[in-house]
């Protein structure tokens, strides 16, 4: 009779916490639309379009400008810098991000804060942070 019950527990509990926990990831803002980097150390700042992946949150360089505001050639246009990233309970999102010059940080983190979107990625004891700001 116990382990009916507890089945019983297990199968209700499943069916209202699986749509609350759906729920949850759905709420979850997606920051979508155009972002600037700050410039590297050559001036040059790279343009990043922000869409939904399912769930989860990419992006790839659209475009890359020079220190005077001039699009210029790169092999880094088109290359997806944000690797599905998952929303997490807090508002923000997890999971991979890749360097405009191919490096890879399995361990990121990025936060909308206002027209701010905050990356932190990690590759073992080594983290870096960078601030994007809205264009669109």
């Amino acid at each position: 009779m116990s382990l009916i019950y507890s089945l019983f527990v297990l199968i209700f509990l499943g069916a209202f916490a699986g749509p609350a926990l759906a729920q949850s990831d759905d709420q979850t803002e997606i920051p979508l639309g155009l972002w600037e980097t700050k410039p590297d150390r050559s001036g040059i700042v790279f343009h990043i379009r922000t869409k939904r992946c399912g769930r989860a949150l990419c992006g790839r360089v659209e475009r890359v400008k020079d220190r005077r505001g001039f699009d210029t050639p790169s092999n880094a246009v088109s290359s997806e810098v944000l690797l599905g990233l998952r929303p997490r309970p807090d508002g923000s999102f997890v999971g991979e991000v890749r360097g405009t010059e191919g490096q890879r940080y399995p361990e990121a983190w990025v936060t909308l804060q206002g027209n701010l979107l905050v990356v932190r990625a990690c590759e073992a004891a080594d983290c870096a942070k960078a601030t994007w700001k809205r264009l669109r």
